[in-house]
């Protein structure tokens, strides 16, 4: 080689790679995709209920993404779900051919001091939610219990499956916020075991049982008035029970407002899905718009009818936008969240 060839050789490699990067640049999203494999992480095992929603959505979704990639499931459940988030966040590519979803909790880890979770969640490329959960308390039949006003005059038993349940906390938050009078009997291995024990009279009801739950496998307790739904735990009232009292609308105080919005945002974020940071933004706006229309494709629509699955759609950037939100919470209430989930 001579000194001339010598000295052009690397401004010769250097515009091969600029118009290398051109190229990528110019290929469009359907030539992206074309030919190509989604991985999407589940973070529970095969069979559940953020399973099903991942699996219905990706029948669907290749339908709307430019290039109709294959979709592909990974089921990745271990560290409660934290895997999948943490391997979507950190080692997954970040060009469009990974998405995760996992359980709606995880992306406030964070914020509580937990360090499993290893992510910023604020620069996940939010993709969006197919489901606001809804939560409520229900007080059996039998017991004289039907108002939010009632539970502030006499004490009811309500059954819990663990200090740290979703059944505890809520009980506690409306104590907390509404001056009630629920006492947790603590110690059923699951939420069959408190339905059983309500019907045997052990307990008088339940906190943190899912709407969808009802909807799915106890409509007859509605159908039967087997039990008073007492209160509603979410955001947004449910639209089958606008009449039940939210728990937002018992927060007077500022602080109370703040500490249910930081409390219950998982419940908003519902069933998430997301992509890692820094994906290229035309493809993170492919995806969305993609769940978007998958949301209200009528072959999607009918498999969820089918299957009893409730839907209630946030975009991305609703997502994305609940999540700095509530990344923004005071610490001061933040660590009354933590007390109140610790049981302290």
């Amino acid at each position: 080689m001579t000194a001339r060839s010598a000295l052009l050789a690397p401004a010769f490699l250097a515009l091969l790679g600029a118009l290398a990067g051109d190229r990528a640049a110019a290929q469009s999203v359907a030539e992206f995709y074309k030919g190509k494999q989604i991985d999407l992480f589940i973070g529970t095992p095969p069979g559940g209920g953020y399973d099903q929603y991942g699996r219905v959505l990706g029948r669907h979704m290749t339908r709307h993404i430019p290039g109709n990639p294959a979709i592909v499931y990974r089921n990745m459940p271990a560290g409660g779900g934290r895997q999948a988030m943490n391997h979507v966040y950190n080692v997954a590519p970040g060009d469009g051919t990974a998405i995760g979803t996992t359980l709606r909790n995880i992306a406030f880890d964070p914020l509580f001091g937990e360090e499993a979770t290893r992510i910023d969640a604020g620069k996940l490329s939010w993709i969006g939610s197919l489901n606001s959960e809804v939560s409520v308390c229900v007080a059996w039949h039998t017991a004289p219990f039907r108002t939010v006003a009632d539970l502030r005059k006499a004490e009811i038993l309500m059954g819990s499956s663990g200090p740290t349940s979703s059944d505890t906390i809520q009980a506690r938050l409306i104590n907390r916020i509404a001056g009630t009078k629920l006492r947790l009997v603590h110690g059923y291995k699951g939420s069959i075991e408190v339905h059983v024990a309500m019907e045997r009279g052990e307990v008088q009801g339940r906190c943190g049982l899912g709407w969808d739950s009802i909807v799915a496998r106890y409509q007859h307790w509605i159908d039967d008035k087997k039990v008073a739904v007492l209160a509603q735990f979410a955001l947004r009232k449910h639209p089958d029970i606008p009449e039940v009292t939210a728990i937002l609308d018992l927060a007077q105080k500022q602080e109370d407002r703040q500490l249910v919005d930081v409390m219950l945002a998982p419940l908003e974020m519902g069933r998430p899905f997301y992509a890692p940071p820094h994906v290229p933004a035309d493809r993170v706006a492919a995806l969305r718009r993609a769940f978007d229309a998958t949301a209200k494709d009528p072959e999607f629509l009918a498999d969820v009818k089918k299957q009893k699955m409730e839907l209630s759609l946030l975009t991305g950037e609703e997502v994305a936008t609940l999540v700095q939100r509530i990344y923004r919470t005071p610490k001061a209430v933040v660590d009354v969240a933590k007390q109140i989930a610790s049981g302290g």
